[in-house]
């Protein structure tokens, strides 16, 4: 069903939906019964899949993006010091048992919940091995070299040249799984000048609220950055996933995760014209050249199996 305006108000259990060009699908009645007017209806055009955004997931989603884009286009003001600063302070906060202590507390809460519920907390808790991971992670951004404008190469054709230098990308979204510790894994895109918007697992977004709160946004503050430059999708709900990734503004789409949900964001964000990155499996690549040291290989692939991340 739609208004004069041609918007969909609502649907109607057994709606033929067209997708693919070709093939169709029905509506089944549950979606019809829930679906309301500025509800968003995303059709897989590979599968059919229905995938129902209610408006306020679809809300949430479009201003988390609207934050990242108007961060990334304030971010090419910033110097590299500031975004050194900027690392380095939210890697203090974290390092600060006193400033860290609400977040603790907040991962806490989360834990209990999760446990509660029969939910796995191996990767949810923020133990001390992880918050010294995300220190160190964090340090380490502070302290790589700066690449935004660099010249790779160039062209030289005598009278003229032409050079090919490095350019962020603009907004990275992210869906993670409930793990504290992306925070430092995604905020990685700040260092090459690109902006960051997090979807986290809804067991973690306790933590994750805090973590905004109390290290996050007063490190991006402190360091002169825009506020929107690494954005917490504050909704826990799967559908706000789905609706960062059918914005067309996202330059590039990661998902981690595991199954068929992690699938059909890759779908939707390919359809919505972005990259997107899956790594649903946990597999990855090893490239070593023919005089690569054979012991050294062995272990990369030993040390690549052990641990509970995403390994690439």
């Amino acid at each position: 069903m739609s208004s004069a305006n041609g918007r969909l108000t609502g649907l109607r259990e057994g709606q033929v939906i067209v997708y693919g060009g070709d093939r169709t699908t029905t509506v089944p009645s549950e979606l019809a019964n829930t679906f309301r007017a500025g509800d968003r209806l995303i059709v897989v055009d590979r599968t059919g899949d229905l995938l129902h955004v209610p408006a306020a997931a679809h809300r949430a989603a479009t201003s988390a993006v609207d934050a990242a884009l108007d961060a990334f286009r304030t971010l090419g003001r910033c110097t590299d010091d500031q975004i050194s600063s900027f690392f380095l302070s939210f890697a203090d906060r974290l390092a600060d048992d006193e400033q860290a202590a609400p977040i603790l507390a907040a991962n806490a809460d989360d834990v209990n919940r999760a446990s509660a519920a029969g939910r796995s907390t191996t990767r949810l808790r923020l133990t001390e091995a992880m918050r010294a991971d995300m220190i160190a992670g964090l340090r380490m951004w502070a302290q790589m070299p700066a690449a935004r404008g660099a010249t790779e190469r160039v062209l030289d054709h005598g009278s003229w040249s032409v050079e090919a230098r490095r350019a962020p990308l603009g907004v990275v979204g992210f869906v993670f799984e409930g793990r504290p510790n992306v925070f430092a894994d995604a905020a990685g895109v700040v260092r090459t000048g690109n902006t960051a918007v997090l979807r986290i697992g809804s067991d973690a977004l306790g933590t994750a609220r805090t973590i905004v709160t109390h290290a996050l946004a007063p490190a991006l503050s402190g360091a002169g950055l825009p506020a929107g430059a690494v954005t917490l999708l504050d909704d826990a709900s799967r559908a706000s996933g789905l609706a960062m990734f059918a914005d067309g503004r996202l330059s590039l789409a990661v998902a981690r995760g595991s199954g068929h949900a992690v699938t059909q964001l890759g779908a939707v964000g390919r359809q919505s014209g972005s990259s997107v990155s899956l790594h649903g499996t946990g597999g990855a690549w090893l490239v070593a050249g023919v005089a690569a040291d054979a012991d050294r290989f062995a272990a990369s692939v030993r040390h690549s199996l052990d641990r509970k991340v995403c390994n690439t």
